[in-house]
């Protein structure tokens, strides 16, 4: 038992976008950086001497163009790949952002719901031996957004950057064989606008904000310089461009109330977003297209955007070679989201499928699309087995408690008293080792 109501826990989630951390018994996470970090002597040095990959994290550091400077994310599908940046990340985390010692907090860890067992164990040996917190645990994310939600029992539809999960929580615990995924999240429908733009004949000039420069050219007017930076790594120059469209995704996409159909096709009406540049880019196709993805996988297949398209007079149907480009982001054989929630409830147990119908969580960034909550409501009671069964799906209205609500819920769990004995100790990891984590959190 960790005696842990005289010091503060610190709760953190390190998302695939960006990583939450702060004190547990808060409202919201104190700091919120980018997941992704810069770096600095390329795998080549890696692979010979650790110690020369230097890492840059944060917003402003990632915001400077250092020659030569990749820009890396620590995850693959969801998982830790690179633990060197993910141990860098935390260490950032808890000196520059917290300001606290990792010796004097206990820390409690979200991790995902399909997290294998060697990475549980390695980010166990993470914290003990190079951070040296006192105490440890680790809880899976949909338990703790179903936790931020008063329910111990719930289906979770987290819509993230980097993966889009569907997995039925039952008292508590995450029921790991019921668990749907796919990649198709808020990160992957960004760069689909970006590519969508990219392909546009002619491409209109795509230029992030810190290749420009602002330049007064008269009593109150300015306009915007370029500056080329030859050492800029392309990676770099990615990152920013698609940060520019997460922003214009958050402000321009949507997605239809109603499935769309040959009388009520998608909108298309003009739609004009403002570059950092102060040019004008009209995404009025891809602003309602682009999000049925999540709803219609085969969408881009189906129907192009116009300009990759053949003339007319042509081959009817004919594609320009970009169309199949843009379609094979892609990848066939993805569940649309509604079908995700039904296939994971079927995946459970019969006498438990009646209140996960009744308690279907949405939670992560992705889902703030403006109408996504409420065509996925609507769906999900076509596809409901029985009508006695009644869908209730739950979904925050502000958006940071959507955002946060792993977070928030790591902060409800590691503030209250009955959870103190739960912690595994640094002495118990000393005796058990990183193994012991699947005994103290399963």
């Amino acid at each position: 038992m960790f005696g842990g109501d005289e010091v503060s826990a610190i709760v953190m989630d390190m998302g695939t976008t960006c990583t939450k951390s702060g004190y547990a018994g808060e409202d919201c996470p104190k700091f919120v950086i980018p997941s992704h970090v810069g770096v600095m002597g390329g795998e080549a040095a890696a692979t010979q001497d650790g110690a020369k990959r230097q890492f840059h994290i944060g917003t402003n550091a990632l915001a400077v163009p250092r020659e030569g400077m990749a820009v890396e994310s620590p995850f693959k599908n969801g998982i830790v790949a690179d633990w060197d940046a993910a141990e860098a990340l935390m260490d950032h985390s808890f000196k520059s952002c917290l300001g606290c010692a990792p010796t004097d907090h206990p820390l409690l860890m979200a991790e995902a719901g399909h997290t294998p067992q060697p990475a549980r164990e390695k980010l166990t040996e993470l914290a003990f031996e190079k951070l040296g917190v006192p105490a440890f645990f680790l809880s899976k994310n949909p338990v703790l957004t179903a936790f931020a939600s008063g329910r111990g029992t719930a289906l979770v539809l987290d819509v993230g950057g980097g993966t889009t999960s569907a997995s039925a929580v039952h008292d508590g615990y995450t029921l790991s064989r019921s668990i749907r995924r796919h990649g198709l999240a808020g990160d992957l429908i960004s760069e689909l606008v970006l590519k969508s733009s990219q392909l546009r004949s002619p491409p209109p000039p795509l230029q992030p904000l810190y290749t420009l420069k602002r330049k007064q050219v008269g009593p109150g007017e300015y306009t915007s310089e370029y500056i080329d930076y030859p050492g800029t790594h392309p990676s770099f120059h990615k990152y920013h461009l698609l940060q520019t469209f997460r922003d214009l995704k958050e402000c321009a996409c949507r997605c239809a109330m109603v499935a769309p159909t040959e009388a009520y096709p998608l909108d298309t009406s003009k739609w004009e977003y403002e570059m950092p540049d102060r040019s004008m880019l009209d995404v009025s196709w891809e602003r309602c297209h682009i999000p049925e993805l999540l709803f219609n996988p085969s969408v881009l297949r189906t129907t192009p955007p116009p300009w990759l398209r053949a003339a007319e007079g042509s081959d009817s149907g004919a594609l320009l070679p970009g169309a199949a480009e843009l379609a094979s982001l892609v990848p066939e054989g993805m569940l649309p989201l509604p079908e995700l929630v039904s296939e994971t409830i079927r995946g459970c147990d019969t006498d438990m499928r009646r209140e996960l119908w009744g308690s279907i969580i949405v939670s992560g960034g992705g889902s703030l699309l403006p109408g996504l909550v409420e065509r996925l409501h609507g769906r999900l009671n076509e596809l409901v087995p029985q009508l006695s069964m009644k869908v209730k799906v739950i979904a925050p209205t502000g958006p940071q408690e959507r955002r946060f609500s792993v977070w928030i819920g790591g902060s409800i769990l590691a503030s209250l008293g009955s959870f103190q004995q739960l912690w595994m100790s640094k002495q118990e990891y000393d005796e058990q080792g990183a193994a012991g984590i699947q005994r103290k959190c399963p």
